[in-house]
């Protein structure tokens, strides 16, 4: 672990730049280096833990102002798909989560690939918004999701990447204190976790710095890109593990 501790911290400061200046990112970088070093147990809890961080430093008070409806809605929805995965994740392998992950981000790349005639209406918002939650809890992977759930209600890329994050400060946060409940031990028994929350609070900054200089096509574009990779990663995360 230790020889693999400077490339797990450049990890980490890379996904917390992506996932603050694009509005996704964090655990599509950081995750399967993470679960590969610390085992998905313990790395979930993490990964958890430091995104909450990292949206805590994202989130830009003036967005509620245009965007409480949906941001709200996000939230509610977020929550639903949460509380819906922790009741069924004692009953799912590490394999069938990693692979459930996996085929709802391949959906949400899917979904901004194919013409749409109108916005999605306030129900498909909402659905997006649960499955966001299902992956969140699952595999600390609800970027993406979120994120198409806004592009296809008509919001533009750069105000998508900020109307995300206290969506995903509530959603990181509460599935957090869930695993946390129910396994206090894997996160606890976890090394450099001071280190590693460093990183995430450098890479934030740079973040921010960095998201209002990026064109709207960049940003979509980079979306696209990190959620295929995340879905080819997690696929054969579980294909090993099978």
């Amino acid at each position: 672990m230790f020889a693999d501790l400077p490339l797990l911290l450049l990890a980490i400061v890379a996904g917390a730049t992506l996932q603050v200046g694009v509005g996704v990112g964090f655990s599509i970088v950081v995750a399967p280096l993470m679960m590969v070093l610390l085992g998905t147990a313990t790395a979930v809890p993490v990964l958890l833990m430091l995104n909450t961080l990292v949206s805590v430093i994202a989130v830009d008070a003036r967005i509620w102002a245009s965007g409480r409806s949906l941001i709200g809605q996000a939230i509610l929805g977020c929550l639903a798909g949460i509380v819906l995965g922790v009741l069924v994740y004692p009953y799912l392998s590490e394999q069938i989560v990693l692979s459930l992950t996996a085929l709802l981000l391949l959906i949400g790349v899917v979904s901004t690939l194919v013409p749409m005639k109108s916005a999605i209406g306030q129900f498909g918002y909402r659905a997006v918004s649960g499955l966001s939650g299902l992956a969140t809890v699952w595999a600390a992977t609800p970027g993406p999701l979120m994120m198409f759930g806004l592009l296809a209600v008509g919001r533009p890329a750069h105000e998508a990447r900020k109307l995300v994050q206290p969506v995903a400060l509530v959603a990181y946060g509460v599935a957090f204190a869930l695993h946390a409940l129910m396994d206090w031990q894997s996160f606890a028994g976890a090394s450099n976790l001071a280190p590693f929350a460093l990183a995430a609070v450098v890479g934030s900054i740079l973040g921010r710095q960095i998201g209002p200089r990026l064109p709207q096509h960049v940003i979509t574009t980079t979306i696209r890109v990190i959620s295929i990779l995340a879905c080819a990663v997690l696929f054969r995360r579980a294909y090993l593990i099978g």
